[in-house]
């Protein structure tokens, strides 16, 4: 049996949470059953990244919105490759995906939401021109599927004919990739934290993030733990901001700002607590991996989180945009190291249960084969095709 083409056509070449979760689901795919090939709509990272993985990666330029050209290119690549199911990822991939499918005859054409639009970091203007795009476009795409069902819930309040299309597929990891006895010193001792409680946030350093919450709380704990580490893991437009501002509170001596790093699991285990303050997420990697990594959790409560997060047993919730809540909820975490390992563990056990890299893998290509089958195609009958 020849394998389905399915092509994914990323919403950037950064390496956020879009970008991991193709990282993880075409590392997982059956082979024998999917031919894969990844379309990056820029160069960056990620196209490096995937091929050096050994992933075919092809580069089409989606930018500006609107670009008949890259419309072209994208139709004929997917002619060229002879796709049978399309995944895109993010508004701009979702919207030139539904169009060059449908003009390029791929017979499955599937969008994925990793966050809300209402959240999206960009001009009012903007947000509702996608918003319509998605209207326009709904008729030319088989699935939606979204990370969270808060997601879900916000993209049918922005287009209700959605939802018969739509289905929640949680993000997930590997857990054989968390240790449950990691060695908790090497990055204390690379950072010279020799004592003292040490926070842990990963994630780019943008407004979206709620960083400057963060900051503003931490002054709060000096007070009682003077030697407190805050480790700030990403880059981001706001670094010096944030950086400048960490003088103005006096918390720079507490502060290490150590950009992007690959070894995130020798970072989460030197944590006590991991610390998450968005204004938006989907249903952030970052948090199943600290999890995972069996480490208590303080985050917003906002969209997807409390999904993953159940208050007061695998984390701690706290409203966004609120410096006070956030210091009382990291000061209770670290005042009870007993209740933290407790949290820690239940996090670790809710992972194992319902948030596995092989069970998202699992419940999306459920979906690709639900939509083949709604579509009349067969693995056989695309072996005559392409013969």
């Amino acid at each position: 049996m020849t394998p389905v083409v399915l092509a994914e056509l990323a919403g950037s070449a950064g390496y956020g949470g879009g970008e991991r979760y193709l990282e993880l689901l075409l590392d997982r795919l059956d082979h024998a059953q999917y031919r894969a090939l990844l379309i990056c709509p820029e160069p960056g990272p990620f196209v490096g990244r995937m091929q050096e993985r050994g992933v075919e990666t092809h580069l089409v330029h989606l930018a500006p919105l609107f670009n008949p050209i890259a419309l072209w290119r994208l139709t004929r690549l997917l002619v060229r490759e002879r796709v049978t199911i399309l995944q895109t990822h993010g508004a701009r991939a979702n919207f030139y995906g539904r169009i060059a499918g449908r003009l390029a005859g791929v017979p499955v054409i599937i969008s994925t939401v990793h966050n809300s639009l209402k959240d999206y970091e960009v001009r009012s203007l903007k947000r509702w021109l996608y918003t319509y795009l998605l209207r326009l476009t709904l008729p030319l795409v088989h699935r939606i599927i979204c990370v969270s069902d808060a997601n879900r819930r916000d993209l049918i309040d922005e287009c209700p004919a959605v939802a018969a299309k739509t289905q929640t597929v949680y993000n997930g990891v590997d857990l054989s990739a968390f240790p449950s006895q990691p060695d908790c010193q090497k990055v204390r001792q690379e950072l010279g934290i020799r004592q003292g409680p040490v926070l842990v946030t990963i994630a780019r350093l943008t407004e979206q993030k709620g960083h400057r919450y963060l900051l503003q709380a931490l002054p709060r704990l000096l007070e009682t733990w003077p030697q407190l580490c805050c480790v700030f893991v990403g880059e981001g437009e706001l670094q010096d901001v944030l950086q400048r501002m960490a003088i103005d509170l006096d918390v720079e001596r507490a502060c290490r700002f150590v950009g992007v790093r690959e070894d995130i699991t020798d970072i989460l285990a030197a944590a006590d607590l991991f610390v998450l303050p968005s204004l938006s997420e989907g249903f952030p990697f970052v948090l199943l991996e600290a999890l995972a990594m069996g480490r208590p959790v303080v985050a917003s409560r906002v969209n997807g989180v409390p999904e993953l997060i159940e208050d007061r047993k695998t984390g701690l919730l706290v409203p966004p945009r609120d410096s006070q809540a956030l210091a009382q909820a990291m000061r209770d975490v670290l005042s009870d190291p007993i209740a933290a390992s407790k949290m820690g563990a239940a996090g670790r056990a809710v992972v194992q249960k319902r948030f596995t890299v092989d069970r998202m893998v699992a419940n999306t290509t459920a979906i690709f084969d639900a939509a083949m089958q709604d579509a009349g195609v067969r693995p056989m009958a695309q072996k005559r095709v392409l013969a």
